[in-house]
């Protein structure tokens, strides 16, 4: 059986994508992981003590994990196996280790960018996951309702499209969920309009001939904006993006597509590892 991990911190945006999970377990025959990771709390002051012990921590983790358990399966139609697990340890490297003893198909988590301070904190944790992880993570927007997966969107830039692509966990994807591949790439002023685009969309077309994607390119100075349109339009579902890895100038004077899409588009964006 497939296993989807949901990393909670019992926000209710975190609640919003366990809930989508639990929906999404059913239609892709998945069973749940709940995670919280959590550290000691210390009182401030002339020195430092916890607040509470240990013990009191993890009792109170494991039983608001049981309570997103039981409301997540009272509204789904069928039944879902549930695990959980809550540990007192960072975030980063808790959820890394646990998702190397299950390896699971898909990491699900919550995103919310409606203010400064939530992308700060919920924002760089997602961000975290999806550039240290080597698991494909599904990121939910903040009210986002799952709905069965039949058109999925693959924002491609055709640039070294066989190196930077992991072409058959992408296959994989769309044919667990039997779904139509989009495959778009947003132009503006035909600033793609060279040979190396050429053929690397030629290169693209050998790669997934044995699924047969619809192509497209099209015209939007702002590729979210685009991809958000195209998404509109054509009715698509997800869509799935590859964070590429950047060196440490391109991090400092460029802005990431994809964290601008995980910010702004209002449906689940598939991250697959590079």
């Amino acid at each position: 059986m497939k296993k989807l991990v949901v990393p909670v911190d019992f926000s209710a945006t975190s609640e919003n994508a366990a809930a989508f999970a639990g929906n999404l377990a059913i239609f892709y025959g998945a069973e749940i992981w709940l995670y919280h990771a959590y550290e000691m709390p210390v009182g401030i002051g002339e020195m430092a003590w916890p607040l509470f012990t240990a013990k009191e921590l993890q009792g109170a983790a494991d039983n608001q994990l049981e309570i997103i358990k039981e409301t997540v399966q009272q509204n789904l139609r069928s039944k879902v196996t549930f695990h959980s697990k809550a540990e007192m340890v960072s975030f980063t490297e808790g959820l890394a280790d646990f998702c190397e003893e299950i390896k699971p198909d898909m990491i699900v988590l919550g995103l919310s960018g409606k203010d400064a301070l939530a992308k700060l904190i919920v924002g760089s944790n997602t961000i975290k996951v999806i550039q240290h992880l080597q698991y494909p993570v599904l990121v939910v927007p903040p009210k986002a309702r799952f709905t069965p997966v039949v058109k999925i969107g693959f924002a491609c830039d055709y640039k070294k499209i066989e190196e930077t692509t992991p072409v058959a966990l992408l296959k994989k994807v769309v044919k667990d969920f039997n779904a139509e591949l989009h495959i778009v790439n947003v132009d503006f002023n035909d600033a793609n309009v060279d040979d190396d685009v050429l053929n690397e969309s030629i290169a693209a077309k050998n790669l997934f001939r044995d699924i047969n994607p619809v192509y497209n390119s099209i015209e939007s100075e702002s590729v979210t904006e685009g991809l958000n349109k195209y998404a509109d339009e054509k009715g698509l579902d997800w869509i799935v993006v590859i964070p590429k890895k950047h060196t440490l100038l391109q991090k400092i004077f460029s802005r990431s597509h994809s964290k601008d899409l995980l910010y702004h588009t209002h449906l689940p964006v598939l991250c697959l590892p590079q």
